[in-house]
């Protein structure tokens, strides 16, 4: 508070007044938070403070909070979608869960690849009737193989789909066609006599007695995978197997002779 004194002179009644302020504590300079603050006092443990603004972070056995744990970086599974834009999400686990193997992962991505059934061609074509005695050639024309690519973490696995043999079960009865690729494909504009194939069968008998006057016939191809990973680890994924079905009108020729 101020303390006011008094002061008389022997030369005249004159009295002055001086005001003298009590002493304060010494104001601490303002500086642009921005770009520069101090942080005055002293932490619990009684260490002086940081000249940051803000007291030391917490120590290595101090717990994070869970907005800490939600934005650390952890897991991620990526994917590739159109125009070669790659979407990763998180892959969440349980707290103190068992780590993904990559041969878990390969098995995840084997599951999840768009493995297609055949598209199959015939010769003569379907929408005509075959010949009995005539060889009925087969092929397929989305023989590729695929490839897919998982990661959790720092962790990737690389996943190969390969078809690898083709099986055609002609409807007749009789024995199971195995080709060990896609067949040939009939080109109509060169003669019948140049062009071979391994994948074909001849019936016998013609289809008039079979339910709606057609084999009923079916295609399956056989698929084979395999797997490496980040880790320098890798190896051969369970076969899958894609089929469609269709039918297939088979005639008898018929000979005049005279």
């Amino acid at each position: 508070m101020p303390i006011s004194l008094i002061v008389l002179t022997a030369a005249t009644p004159l009295s002055l007044v001086v005001t003298i302020s009590s002493p304060q504590e010494p104001t601490p300079p303002v500086v642009d938070e921005n770009i520069r603050s101090y942080w005055f006092g002293a932490e619990q443990n009684g260490r002086p403070g940081g000249s940051t603004g803000e007291p030391e972070g917490p120590s290595e056995n101090t717990a994070p909070s869970n907005g800490d744990e939600e934005q650390s970086i952890g897991p991620h599974e990526c994917k590739t979608v159109k125009d070669n834009v790659q979407v990763c999400t998180p892959v969440r686990r349980k707290e103190g869960g068992p780590k993904v193997s990559p041969a878990q992962l390969a098995m995840e991505e084997w599951r999840r690849l768009p493995i297609p059934a055949p598209r199959v061609r015939t010769a003569p074509p379907r929408r005509a009737a075959g010949l009995v005695g005539l060889p009925e050639w087969f092929w397929v024309t989305n023989w590729r193989s695929l490839g897919g690519r998982a990661s959790a973490g720092a962790a990737w696995v690389e996943v190969s789909a390969i078809p690898q043999r083709m099986t055609i079960e002609p409807g007749d009865g009789r024995h199971t066609v195995r080709c060990p690729g896609p067949g040939a494909p009939y080109v109509p504009t060169k003669s019948a006599t140049s062009q071979h194939t391994n994948c074909s069968h001849t019936y016998v008998r013609s289809s008039a007695a079979q339910p709606g006057g057609a084999y009923r016939v079916r295609v399956a191809v056989d698929w084979g995978g395999t797997w490496r990973s980040s880790e320098g680890t890798g190896g051969v994924l369970p076969p899958l197997s894609r089929s469609t079905s269709f039918r297939l009108r088979i005639a008898e020729a018929q000979g005049l002779y005279g």
